[in-house]
C-alpha cells in the first residue's frame, strides 16, 4: 500500500494541483463575470500551480518513458546498438537534468526573500518546482535503468 502510494505520488500530486487550477479558474470566472467581483490573487496562484503541475507532469511522463523522442534512426540500428543508444540517452538526460536542477536551485536561491505582491508567496517556493521536478526525473531515470537491467538479468 505505502509502496504503491510512493510510486504514484507524482501522479497524485499532479492531479491534485491540476484540480486546484481548475477550481481556482472556475471560481475566478464565476466571480468576475457572474458576480462582477474579480479576485486579484488568482493569477499569482495559477502561476505557482502551473509551474508545479508542469514539472510533476514531466516526472510522470519520465516514469512511463513517454517524453517526446525521435527514434526513426535509432530503430534502424541493430538491437545491441539500440540498447546502447537508450543507455546513452538516459546518461545524457541525467546530466542535463542535474544541470537543470542546479540552475533551478540557483534561480530559487536568487529569489531571496522576494514575495508575490498579493498573496505574499515566496518566489523561492514557486521556483523550487524546477529543481524538485528535475531531481525526481533523474530518480525516475535511475529506477528505469535499474528495472531494465533487472528485467534483462531475469530473461538471461
Amino acid at each position: 500500500m505505502i509502496r504503491k502510494l510512493l510510486v504514484n505520488l507524482d501522479d497524485i500530486l499532479a492531479c491534485l494541483v491540476l484540480a486546484a487550477i481548475v477550481v481556482v479558474t472556475v471560481l475566478a470566472v464565476v466571480m468576475r463575470y457572474l458576480l462582477h467581483a474579480p479576485l486579484a490573487w488568482v493569477e499569482e496562484l495559477q502561476l505557482a500551480l502551473y509551474l508545479w503541475v508542469i514539472m510533476l507532469g514531466a516526472v510522470s511522463a519520465m516514469k512511463r518513458r513517454k517524453h517526446v523522442g525521435i527514434d526513426v534512426f535509432v530503430n534502424l540500428l541493430p538491437a545491441s546498438a539500440r540498447r546502447l543508444m537508450v543507455y546513452w540517452n538516459d546518461a545524457l538526460s541525467i546530466m542535463v537534468l542535474l544541470l537543470f536542477a542546479w540552475l533551478g536551485w540557483m534561480l530559487a536561491e536568487g529569489a531571496g526573500e522576494k514575495i508575490t505582491p498579493i498573496l505574499g508567496i515566496r518566489y523561492r517556493w514557486i521556483d523550487m518546482a524546477i529543481p524538485v521536478g528535475s531531481l525526481l526525473m533523474v530518480l525516475q531515470l535511475a529506477v528505469n535503468l535499474c528495472y531494465r537491467d533487472k528485467r534483462r538479468g531475469e530473461a538471461s
